[in-house]
């Protein structure tokens, strides 16, 4: 696309008051491999809502990474040793990877940089204009805070079809899904009449696409606080702010893999679709009638997720699900050689009820309903640099449009 944000959009963040900073905080990546060490950090997990796991300590053996600041560093090292659990460092020091994140390309190469939501805003705009015929902006609703829950359906022509859903941004922090959203939709509309199995999907699919789930989140870590994850509703009875989107949702909701206390990372919520957000998005899914595949874009991890998240019980669908999976994976291997692992999404990461795929599948009966984690495997994690947006957005829109045919085929109309 060819239209230039304008440059007070770009520079909204710049008028941010005293952002949180993350000098000297290091990931670490924590080697669990015994009971006793599995034991220990689960109960760090539970109880000490001020570290930063960036994954959780679910199995063993397995890796976990948590960011430390440099007192929390000083104890956590010495609980380490006295556990002889092995460590490595990741990230010597967040912020400086923080602020690269930050950096602004020429306006002519949108993909280079990441955005914040008036950029993003501006952005969607633009490709209604650029593709009149083929883009409809639909707002949703709004967020806690007044925002707009923002969608594009993207199609060709008139009449009933069968429709896709895929977004990003339920998880505040992680910036890459949004990106990657965003690339998938630009390409799907620039290759439309060039490439015909796109020219064939617009044509005879609705295909939506919500770049950011959690707009308040997302925007306040840009102004606010970089690494913030769930909403940014109150929560009645206590100081902490926010409920985890990806717990929320009604269906086996509050069960494995939540929690109750509103200062964690994961907390549920006071009830099922307590979060504006989510009871938006979860509802017009349903009550559309017409969606046959919904993708959730997480990060990081590089695992494509199918349900069910809630048990490891593997669904009736199972056979079909993962079955795609691994189309969809091959295809986005076959591009740069990014490796993904596929499964059900209680086993290949860890329980969590009240996600969004069990939730699209469980409820609204969408067969093709899968919880994707994006690059990398942790490196750099939540800040992964500006330069691999466009390669994410490259080999996962492979992977889609693998799964957008399967989803045409077997569900050619509603």
């Amino acid at each position: 696309m060819n239209f230039l944000i304008p440059l007070a959009c770009l520079c909204l963040v710049l008028a941010s008051a005293d952002p949180k900073t993350f000098n000297n905080h290091k990931v670490m990546r924590l080697s669990v491999e015994t009971p006793d060490q599995l034991e220990y950090l689960n109960t760090l997990y539970l109880t000490n809502t001020t570290l930063d796991f960036w994954t959780e300590p679910k199995y063993f053996p397995a890796e976990v990474d948590i960011r430390v600041d440099e007192a929390q560093c000083e104890w956590l090292c010495k609980e380490l040793k006295a556990r002889e659990m092995k460590s490595t460092t990741l990230i010597e020091d967040l912020q400086e990877l923080i602020e690269k994140q930050m950096v602004q390309a020429p306006l002519a190469d949108w993909f280079a940089s990441y955005h914040n939501l008036s950029d993003i805003t501006a952005f969607v705009n633009g490709l209604a204009k650029e593709y009149p015929d083929l883009v409809t902006i639909v707002n949703l609703g709004k967020s806690y805070e007044g925002k707009d829950l923002i969608a594009l359906k993207l199609t060709s022509g008139t009449g009933t079809k069968s429709a896709i859903w895929f977004d990003g941004c339920i998880h505040a922090r992680e910036w890459i899904t949004t990106a990657t959203v965003l690339y998938m939709a630009n390409s799907l509309l620039s290759d439309f009449n060039r490439d015909p199995v796109v020219t064939n999907l617009l044509k005879n699919l609705e295909i939506w696409v919500m770049p950011v789930v959690n707009p308040d989140g997302y925007d306040y870590t840009w102004t606010t606080d970089r690494m913030w994850r769930k909403t940014r509703s109150p929560n009645a009875g206590s100081s902490c702010v926010g409920t985890d989107p990806n717990r929320n949702w009604d269906f086996h909701w509050g069960e494995a893999g939540t929690s109750p206390d509103p200062c964690s990372d994961a907390y549920q919520g006071s009830k099922a679709f307590s979060e504006i957000e989510v009871s938006t998005v979860g509802l017009y899914i349903k009550n559309a009638g017409n969606f046959h595949g919904y993708i959730n874009f997480h990060s990081y991890s590089q695992l494509w997720m199918s349900p069910w998240g809630w048990t490891a019980a593997l669904p009736t669908d199972w056979d079909k699900q993962d079955g795609l999976s691994a189309n969809c994976v091959n295809a986005l291997t076959a591009v740069f050689g990014t490796q993904y692992e596929h499964g059900n999404i209680a086993v290949i990461i860890y329980p969590a009820s009240g996600s969004s795929a069990d939730y699209t599948y469980g409820v609204c009966n969408i067969l093709y309903s899968y919880g994707v984690e994006l690059r990398d495997t942790g490196r750099f994690g939540f800040v992964l640099p500006p330069a691999q947006i466009e390669p994410s957005g490259q080999e996962t829109y492979a992977a889609v449009k693998v799964w957008a045919q399967a989803v045409l085929s077997a569900f050619p109309k509603p």
